[in-house]
């Protein structure tokens, strides 16, 4: 099934990053508390920038092999300006699967997937117009708002005041939580970089803000609601997206999609 070991992996990593957090509880030197609470929430990024590097691996992948299955089908110009590592090619078998993830995963991943605007930029060609990750007009936006694990520290809006509201008044809530949305991820990158890069201190002193239990706790909730919501989008519109290039029902189905 598509996307089935990233997200699983996903899980399993962040389970890590919670027993991370849960270990710092115990700990008396704050010192210590703090930087286990910085290694969870590095932990929980890092989850989650693998399994977009993962899931973008596995799409193409499963793109490329459709591909073989009908070679008359045109790929989109953004697809095939793909630039694949020659060793690579050579070394996959073209009918293992598994191989073409590897080649797939090789074309980034010297990169990283830790702001909204590079996994918009690798995941909405897959996308139609109308379901776009992440922008105002995309009707899996409003889905995104009302799950039942949306918080309004995500979105800067309620649900209720959001039901209530007139059409030019959700048009603007949307165009706002669409901000909200990228400055909380925007912070909680930043912090994972700031913690990797010069160990939380982006000046001189060692950053303290943020590392409440309750903070940190929250960062491991919004991360799992973005990469959970995504994948559900994922799942539901690759197999919409080999469809509209003009793949077979038996072509997606020997993907896996």
């Amino acid at each position: 099934m598509i996307l089935e070991t990233p997200f699983k992996h996903f899980n399993e990593d962040m389970n890590r990053a919670r027993d991370i957090f849960a270990h710092s509880k115990s700990q008396a030197d704050e010192l210590l508390k703090n930087d286990l609470k910085r290694s969870a929430w590095m932990f929980a990024v890092g989850a989650t920038d693998s399994y977009f590097c993962d899931a973008f691996g596995d799409m193409l992948a499963r793109t490329l092999r459709a591909k073989q299955k009908q070679p008359e089908i045109t790929l989109p110009e953004r697809i095939n300006q793909i630039k694949i590592p020659a060793i690579s090619a050579i070394r996959s078998n073209p009918s293992d699967g598994w191989r073409w993830r590897m080649v797939a995963r090789s074309v980034i991943e010297k990169d990283n997937v830790l702001s909204i605007n590079k996994i918009q930029e690798l995941f909405n060609q897959f996308f139609r117009d109308n379901k776009k990750l992440i922008t105002a007009n995309s009707s899996n936006f409003e889905r995104w708002l009302f799950h039942r694990d949306s918080q309004h520290r995500l979105f800067g809006v309620y649900k209720s005041v959001y039901r209530a509201a007139s059409p030019q008044q959700k048009t603007a809530y949307k165009k706002q939580a669409v901000k909200k949305f990228r400055s909380r991820f925007d912070l909680i990158f930043q912090r994972r970089n700031d913690c990797i890069h010069n160990c939380d201190r982006p000046k001189i002193a060692i950053q303290s803000a943020h590392l409440q239990d309750s903070y940190v706790s929250k960062v491991i909730e919004d991360l799992i609601f973005l990469v959970t919501r995504c994948n559900e989008d994922f799942v539901a519109e690759f197999p919409i997206y080999l469809s509209n290039l003009g793949f077979s029902p038996l072509t997606k189905n020997g993907v896996g999609a």
